[in-house]
């Protein structure tokens, strides 16, 4: 079939008891179709896949590297049908909206699926070749005797479960910010450092917009290292409301369901030395300090280093 006249709106994955297939959905309104494209070995590299081609589509961060990575695997016969699709990462406005994709419920697995599970990168050391289980039992590279076996400190399951706080601390900082600027009551209040009380609605928003920016990292495969005191203080607090969560199993397993399992998983602890250049931030966390006056928290969101910034004109989630 020819896609010359057609464009590609979305991709998804389709799960029957005995097969896991990548669709499409292509065309313009009053000529929509529902194609099968591929069909893979299990569900999760089904939902990599279609998140993968989705990313594509949408010209995401390191769309290349995520479809690369969900093709990883695959019979030869999929990854070559796959890269000869013509998708064009763009936006498409000739109807005045953005496509299907950038509309799909839920957050995209591809990028979280980057981030290492094994101390071996291909899953077979390269210096011994007689790893089991994961180096576990492998005198070379117990001894450091193997320069590619490392440690994972942000695994698959690390990273949602740490995106997933993000999300969570980002909604009750936009959340507040509505509530200082109706001027009732303040019901997230007594979660937010006590140091940051009495400040203006906008710093409220533009620190939810922080907690989504460290999450859009993680949710494309990036480690999250802060770039201004902001960023050092919502990491912080991700990382402890991500412990908090491990407290109800439950929860932990509908971020995480579908992704590999490991013995690395959810030491939080670690990405303190991970992922952070100082500790200069605790003082504000962590003190007996009063509560700053309006706009004193303004050097907060100034870069560490020159040229390191985010987009200033990334605007808002809400």
């Amino acid at each position: 079939m020819s896609f010359d006249d057609d464009r590609y709106e979305a991709f998804l994955p389709h799960h029957t008891a005995s097969k896991h297939r990548i669709m499409a959905i292509t065309g313009f309104p009053g000529h929509p179709q529902l194609l099968a494209l591929a069909t893979v070995p299990d569900a999760t590299a089904a939902r990599r896949l279609a998140d993968a081609l989705n990313s594509r589509l949408l010209g995401r961060r390191n769309h290349v590297e995520r479809l690369d990575g969900a093709l990883t695997g695959l019979p030869e016969s999929v990854a070559a049908a796959v890269r000869q699709l013509p998708i064009e990462p763009a936006q498409d406005t000739r109807l005045g909206r953005s496509r299907l994709a950038d509309h799909l419920p839920g957050d995209p697995v591809d990028g979280i699926l980057m981030f290492p599970s094994t101390v071996c990168p291909s899953g077979e050391c390269t210096a011994c070749g007689n790893c089991v289980d994961d180096c576990q039992d492998c005198e070379i590279c117990e001894e450091g005797g193997c320069v590619d076996c490392v440690r994972p400190d942000l695994t698959p399951r690390t990273a949602e479960v740490l995106a997933a706080a993000g999300s969570i601390l980002a909604d009750q900082y936009f959340d507040h910010a509505e509530e200082v600027n109706a001027g009732g009551p303040r019901t997230f209040a007594e979660i937010m450092p006590a140091i940051m009380a009495k400040q203006p609605a906008e710093f409220f928003r533009r620190m939810a917009r922080v907690f989504d920016d460290l999450t859009n990292d993680l949710q494309d495969g990036v480690e999250p290292h802060p770039l201004d005191m902001a960023e050092q203080v919502a990491l912080d607090l991700m990382i402890r409301e991500a412990e908090g969560l491990l407290d109800d199993p439950d929860v932990i397993e509908s971020f995480v369901q579908g992704l590999p399992e490991t013995r690395y998983d959810n030491e939080f602890d670690n990405l303190y030395d991970a992922l952070f250049e100082d500790t200069d931030h605790i003082g504000l966390l962590y003190s007996d300090q009063s509560s700053a006056a309006p706009g004193e928290l303004e050097f907060l969101f100034e870069p560490f280093y020159d040229g390191e910034e985010r987009d200033p004109n990334r605007g808002f989630r809400r």
